[in-house]
């Protein structure tokens, strides 16, 4: 399916928000942007599961099914199972070789573990006695320093993050972005086009001075996009319940919330005191929200968010 990347803009998503007084102060006015809306209280877990050394450097993390989620750490060819009824790992399951592996994606009993140079590995009853690993190549590479990945049960495919150079053919650079692609996951072919482009030279233009591109702008400022392009994605999910694409981004800790026309709803700055160093994403079916944090000066961790509509 080719389609135009997606340019994201922000967008403010209530006309009632635009109609807010002008003499409100810009940050009171950007605190109700960010809250309007979301339904999540990031500043209260309602659980923080302390992780196994084992994944003290957790990467990545997917729903499985009956309270468990699918972890990989980015060194070892290892998905383990973490239960959150019992907060203890309840297996652990060997894919490939030692290497720096970033995030992973579950559908049944199908994992794809997303390695930094692009690299997919399908692992095929990854829980089972039969489990077969089949290593794909992409056209993606170390340059792209791929880190976030998400399967999506609509289109059938894997989005995936990049962190750094957003493009892979070198005459079409796409400087100043940041860029998500679509990876076909039954007939592994990628798009070489990427499916969304975080705009950051948009946010330069500081001349725009209406109330509502003022907010517009202040808002994209905290996203620090603007001079040095470091909202760099660690992490990706997609919302089970509205489709919605969530971008986290460990250094330094932002979400972004995306709708599938590429346009961006919401806004959340990550407190360091709870969001150590935010690099997995994942919801259960019902909704809940699950944030990993790699361990520094300690154990990983794994925040659940209650689904508050």
């Amino acid at each position: 399916m080719n389609r135009l990347p997606s340019i994201i803009s922000i967008l403010i998503m209530s006309a009632s928000l635009a109609m807010i007084s002008c003499s409100n102060s810009g940050d009171g006015a950007d605190a109700e942007m960010e809250s309007y809306g979301f339904a999540y209280d990031l500043t209260a877990p309602d659980a923080d599961y302390e992780l196994h050394d084992d994944l003290d450097e957790i990467s990545g993390i997917s729903w499985y099914s009956h309270n468990k989620l699918a972890c990989i750490q980015d060194e070892k060819g290892i998905i383990y199972l973490f239960d959150e009824v019992t907060g203890e790992i309840t297996g652990s399951y060997p894919f490939a070789r030692h290497g720096d592996y970033e995030d992973i994606a579950i559908y049944h009993d199908t994992a794809w573990v997303l390695k930094s140079n692009g690299t997919i590995y399908k692992v095929i009853n990854f829980a089972g006695s039969g489990r077969e690993t089949f290593i794909i190549p992409t056209a993606l590479s170390t340059r792209n320093d791929t880190e976030g990945m998400a399967y999506d049960i609509i289109e059938k495919v894997l989005l995936i993050a990049c962190k750094n150079v957003p493009s892979i053919d070198e005459k079409e650079k796409f400087d100043g972005f940041r860029a998500i692609y679509h990876f076909g996951a039954n007939d592994n072919k990628l798009e070489e086009k990427p499916e969304y482009l975080i705009d950051t030279e948009w946010f330069n233009n500081s001349t725009e001075n209406t109330y509502f591109k003022r907010v517009s702008l202040s808002l994209a400022r905290k996203l620090q996009l603007a001079k040095n392009n470091v909202f760099n994605p660690s992490g990706l999910a997609i919302h089970p319940l509205k489709g919605d694409l969530y971008v986290i981004s460990a250094f330094p800790g932002k979400l972004i919330i995306m709708k599938r026309d590429g346009s961006v709803s919401h806004i959340k700055t990550l407190d360091k005191r709870i969001f150590r160093q935010p690099e997995g994403i994942s919801f259960s079916s019902e909704g809940d929200l699950y944030i990993s944090n790699e361990g520094i000066n300690g154990r990983g961790n794994i925040l659940k968010f209650k689904y508050q509509p």
